[in-house]
């Protein structure tokens, strides 16, 4: 089940390339989310929940949140007059 969603994620995030500031929306709800998903699993893996070879999954999915919002634009310049 999450393999379908991340990967209709990934469809979506590619099409975003196209014209990235107006889909920055969809590109920090894919950074939060691995951020909080690789949180849950992290605690889980930490607890014995599931198996410790999950810490690999979480240090993916933290490392694509952060760089996500770090590599994210910046926000829109909706009023600002263009010059030029």
């Amino acid at each position: 089940m999450m393999f379908s969603l991340y990967v209709t994620l990934g469809v979506f995030l590619l099409l975003a390339i196209r014209n990235p500031r107006a889909s920055r929306s969809l590109i920090a709800f894919t950074a939060w989310s691995s951020l909080a998903h690789a949180v849950w699993m992290g605690t889980q893996a930490a607890c014995h929940m599931v198996a410790s070879g999950e810490m690999i999954g979480v240090a993916v999915l933290a490392v694509i949140g952060v760089a996500l919002i770090v590599l994210a634009p910046k926000s829109l310049d909706v009023g600002r007059p263009q010059v030029g």
